[in-house]
């Protein structure tokens, strides 16, 4: 999908589509059997991008500003269906019998460094740049199908063993499927599958 054929905005406040946000979107190969969880949707990149293939999309950010960002962006495209957009701190708001095929989350993933902005809650990921991602995971893992797969983005500038960790200690076999190297740090698209 080549952005330049959407009609895509973002809105003021919303994290707008990055190198990173790019490389997630090219990492994911989607199946027409696949339902799919977009965490931390942003403007909409990733879920539209799986709405042209995927059976079911959901799509969820803890911005309203965000959320509707990615509505206004779907219906401009006419992809509203099959998808579902809402308000949520990352997974809290989906049924624990809800399961997906594939869950992605590009998060916050950069370490505190002492000085704030308006676009930490978009950039920052915790002390060590892995927490929120930690926390996703453990959330996620709970709503994996079988053999189903988590994409997560990671920095070389936060603590990716620990994040790494994480994955293999909820049952995931991960391997690193995009990378890319920006200025000072490289970014990493992390793949777990369900065992």
């Amino acid at each position: 999908m080549r952005v330049e054929d959407l009609d895509f905005r973002v809105d003021s406040g919303v994290y707008a589509p990055a190198e990173d946000s790019f490389l997630l979107m090219d990492a994911i190969d989607f199946d027409r059997d696949d339902v799919f969880l977009d965490v931390g949707c942003g403007a909409g990149l990733l879920t539209l991008g799986a709405a042209r293939i995927a059976r079911r999309v959901v799509a969820i950010d803890i911005s309203l500003k965000a959320a509707r960002n990615t509505l206004r962006n779907l219906k401009r495209n006419g992809l509203g269906f099959p998808c579902s957009v809402m308000q949520s701190d990352l997974l809290d708001s989906i049924p624990p019998a809800v399961l997906f095929s594939v869950i992605a989350f590009n998060p916050p993933y950069l370490p505190y460094d002492g000085t704030t902005t308006d676009m930490d809650h978009a950039l920052l990921g915790g002390v060590k740049g892995t927490e929120l991602a930690e926390h996703f995971i453990q959330q996620a893992v709970r709503h994996l199908q079988k053999e189903g797969s988590i994409f997560v983005v990671s920095s070389s500038l936060a603590n990716i063993k620990d994040l790494q960790n994480v994955m293999v200690n909820c049952g995931l076999d991960i391997k690193i499927v995009a990378s890319l190297s920006i200025f000072f740090e490289k970014i990493q698209v992390l793949k777990g599958i369900q065992q």
